[in-house]
């Protein structure tokens, strides 16, 4: 097989009997896409790069609106699986810390002047290697968190909180965690233990920051948005494209069929 390049890319069989040829697109991914397969490319590097507004791709790459929103809500999708693969397996371990912290993200407007509803995201990022969880939730009980806890966080964790109730060192006990809190009406650092829980809340300042710039997102594009967040935390330090580029080859392995 040999690779072809013209006005369309596409692989052609080199032997004289068979002569047989395939575009590049067919079992892939990009197998519906009507963007010209270069631009799609520039695209999902410029997304990589978190380059990817509708006011840049007009300029740089010429595609419309409608065009924007889609791929941009196409790369999403790719994060969301690839979290999921990754939540699979919880963060934290035996002698880990684990940060904890929930936060409120907010009754801002959204673009027809309508107010969102608050919508409570419960997170932790592991500080001996960064990984993170963020998942939406419907209250800030105990019942709830520490269910939300025995899912993403791996048994023998030391968890650091607030001193919010939500959080009960008993069952956290009895579930296989060491807990530790720090009162932030009194501190910032507990003085005695040197506990706190910066780290976490650095997190979602990143986190808001980024909801910020979509001026707000909707309850059931959150989890999209979040899960992209946390995606890239994941791949921080890495090449975010070849890592992007993996994960759609993950999301959709190619599958090509030379027999028709």
């Amino acid at each position: 097989m040999h690779l072809y390049f013209g006005n369309r890319i596409f692989w052609k069989c080199n032997v004289s009997a068979c002569k047989k040829s395939i575009t590049l697109r067919i079992g892939t991914w990009f197998e519906n896409s009507r963007l010209p397969f270069t631009t799609a490319v520039r695209f999902i590097y410029f997304w990589s790069k978190e380059l990817s507004s509708i006011k840049f791709c007009q300029h740089e790459i010429e595609i419309c609106n409608n065009t924007t929103v889609d791929w941009n809500s196409y790369m999403r999708e790719v994060a969301v699986h690839a979290l999921l693969q990754r939540n699979k397996k919880a963060i934290g371990g035996p002698g880990k810390i684990v940060e904890i912290d929930e936060s409120l993200f907010t009754k801002r407007k959204n673009n027809c002047g309508r107010v969102l509803p608050p919508q409570w995201i419960f997170g932790g990022i592991c500080r001996e290697n960064g990984e993170v969880f963020l998942v939406q939730v419907d209250d800030r009980s105990q019942e709830t968190l520490t269910e939300k806890i025995k899912e993403f966080i791996v048994p023998g964790s030391i968890i650091y909180s607030d001193s919010w109730s939500g959080y009960s060192t008993e069952r956290l006990f009895e579930a296989g965690y060491e807990h530790l809190k720090v009162n932030h009406s009194k501190n910032f650092v507990d003085p005695d233990t040197g506990v706190h829980t910066q780290k976490v809340e650095r997190m979602w300042g990143s986190a808001k920051w980024r909801n910020k710039r979509h001026r707000g997102t909707a309850r059931h594009h959150l989890e999209c948005y979040l899960a992209e967040f946390a995606w890239r935390k994941h791949v921080a330090g890495e090449d975010v494209f070849k890592a992007v580029l993996q994960e759609i080859q993950a999301f959709m392995p190619p599958v090509v069929n030379m027999s028709k």
